[in-house]
């Protein structure tokens, strides 16, 4: 999609957003917006989360860019653009999932070997992906 888009000055970005603290998560961890940090009983990691107005702005950060046009094609966390845009959520944090030192402890064994193989897979995925890809770029004429 970057690719056909970039023809346009349309730019295509994936921005997946860290422990989202959305309304079936509040709903999950029996709280409220006002009172989301009472999850922290259930989970250590809900301190971590981020509403859903955080990666909206990490869209609307991204959107005023005017080199918005060299990020196509990329995935980019809401917690990476909270700190490179520096804006932050609506209660003045700035979650950021890839430093949190997170708290696996409380999660099933199994939960954690299926995260470890899905891991696993995805590697292998993107290896052979990147594979394929060096192929196609050696047989495009140049």
């Amino acid at each position: 999609m970057a690719a056909e888009l970039c023809l346009y000055g349309v730019s295509a970005v994936a921005i997946p957003p860290g422990f989202l603290r959305s309304e079936t998560m509040l709903e999950r961890f029996g709280v409220t917006e006002e009172t989301w940090r009472e999850g922290a009983k259930k989970d250590q990691n809900f301190l971590e989360s981020e509403s859903p107005l955080f990666v909206g702005r990490a869209v609307s950060a991204l959107a005023a860019d005017p080199r918005i046009l060299e990020r196509s094609g990329q995935l980019l966390s809401s917690w990476e653009l909270g700190r490179e845009y520096r804006f932050t959520d609506a209660d003045g944090r700035r979650p950021d999932w890839g430093a949190a030192q997170l708290d696996f402890s409380k999660h099933p064994p199994e939960l954690m070997q299926l995260l470890r193989t899905g891991s696993q897979i995805q590697l292998q995925w993107l290896s052979a992906l990147t594979q394929s890809t060096k192929h196609l770029l050696g047989r495009l004429p140049h």
